[in-house]
């Protein structure tokens, strides 16, 4: 709590220091400011567009995993181990490899895409102001999915399997035993791990700063890489933590509309 706090102390004050001198005290004046500041639109925007799509593709995927996971076949054992290396790869490192991989000339990605004749040129993903964004949510999402579908699967394992057996005696097929059955049972995990993407997509600082540093013309220049910019380039460090507030804002808004919907879902006392 106390860097949360000395962060907002900071806000109160136009300092270009982590240090603000009394006579820097500005009051609310740096939350006036942002009002102001064209680059904090974009900024929230891209946030909102990264945050959305990260989140959404990450239990989309994970889910789809989870189950095909579940089911018996022939090395499960060793899908399963397969599934953590993204999660468990070191994040500097991944993000480099896949910076390598997204190169117009020598990477894997439009080499792949050309041999399958989706693309017939290269595509310079990293600098493009249409693709950039697109690039690195997908590097994100194939970094947390796995830890998704491994949550997922185990609350999978918690479903009543003769639930599953009635469900079929009577008919039911397989969408509507998963919408009838599998996801009111584990929609707390959902609901907690739609939690986590999302304080963690808001929060995402490394992957973005390693592949793009916010470009091109600031398409993935999200709320954690402007905070780094304001404080650390323009050397605004009241503006910055005033960006960290807003940043803190949206967590916690996050974090009160989960409860407020898990509160609906309680049984009555």
């Amino acid at each position: 709590m106390y860097p949360m706090a000395r962060g907002l102390l900071v806000s109160l004050y136009d300092s270009r220091s982590l240090v603000p001198q009394p006579g820097e005290f500005a009051g609310l004046a740096n939350y006036y400011r942002l009002l102001h500041l064209p680059e904090l639109a974009n900024a929230l925007r891209v946030t909102v567009l990264y945050t959305v799509g990260t989140v959404l593709l990450s239990l989309a995927i994970g889910m789809a995993c989870a189950l095909l996971l579940q089911s018996s076949f022939p090395g499960r054992g060793l899908a399963r181990a397969i599934l953590t290396v993204p999660w468990g790869t070191p994040l500097v490192a991944s993000a480099l490899i896949w910076y390598w991989m997204y190169d117009p000339q020598y990477g894997l990605v439009d080499f792949a895409l050309r041999s399958a004749g989706v693309l017939h040129a290269n595509i310079s993903w990293l600098l493009s102001p249409r693709w950039a964004l697109p690039a690195v949510v997908l590097v994100d999402v194939w970094r947390i999915f796995p830890f998704g579908a491994v949550v997922l699967l185990t609350a999978l394992s918690s479903v009543d399997q003769s639930m599953y057996d009635s469900a079929r005696v009577d008919g039911a097929g397989p969408v509507t035993i998963f919408a009838r059955i599998t996801l009111p049972t584990i929609r707390p995990t959902v609901m907690i791990l739609l939690l986590l993407f999302t304080i963690w997509s808001l929060k995402r600082f490394d992957t973005i700063w390693i592949m793009t540093q916010g470009g091109p013309a600031d398409r993935t220049n999200v709320l954690a890489v402007e905070i780094y910019r304001e404080a650390f380039r323009n050397f605004r460090v009241g503006i910055a933590s005033a960006i960290a507030a807003l940043g803190i804002t949206l967590s916690v808004v996050a974090t009160a509309v989960y409860f407020m919907l898990e509160s609906r879902h309680e049984p009555a006392v």
